[in-house]
């Protein structure tokens, strides 16, 4: 999940407005943890949430916080993408329930690394703001 993959360019925030972009894709995280069926739709905003976490990893790394944040999220971008490949693909239960267990695991892990993101963010945006003192 973690390798860092050459970063696609989007259109990318600000750095004051990574935070929210975290605090966002956390939330998103929860709410796609906590679905226990699938629908097609489901698949979509599967496929949506990798694209939040790609811009925020290329926002990340535009505004210049770390080599890891970004990485990091390119994975989460990439993983998802995968998840949503697993529910589609799923023919049986059992692959369901696996595509499910595999999600959720994914989506704990941004839960836990989003707000390291909007802190890092902070951090490089005080760090900015010293330096044009």
């Amino acid at each position: 999940m973690l390798t860092c993959l050459a970063l696609v360019a989007f259109n990318v925030a600000s750095l004051g407005d990574i935070p929210k972009m975290a605090t966002d894709l956390e939330a998103e995280a929860r709410t796609l943890a906590a679905v226990s069926t699938f629908s097609p739709d489901f698949v979509s905003r599967i496929e949506a949430f990798s694209g939040d976490a790609q811009r925020l990893s290329t926002s990340l790394q535009n505004a210049g916080v770390g080599q890891d944040m970004p990485c990091i999220f390119q994975g989460i971008a990439n993983d998802a993408q995968e998840r949503a490949a697993e529910f589609t693909d799923a023919d049986t239960q059992t692959e369901q329930d696996a595509a499910f267990m595999n999600l959720r695991v994914l989506m704990e892990d941004t839960v836990m690394l989003a707000p390291l993101a909007a802190s890092a963010a902070a951090d490089r945006a005080d760090e900015r703001n010293i330096a044009l003192r």
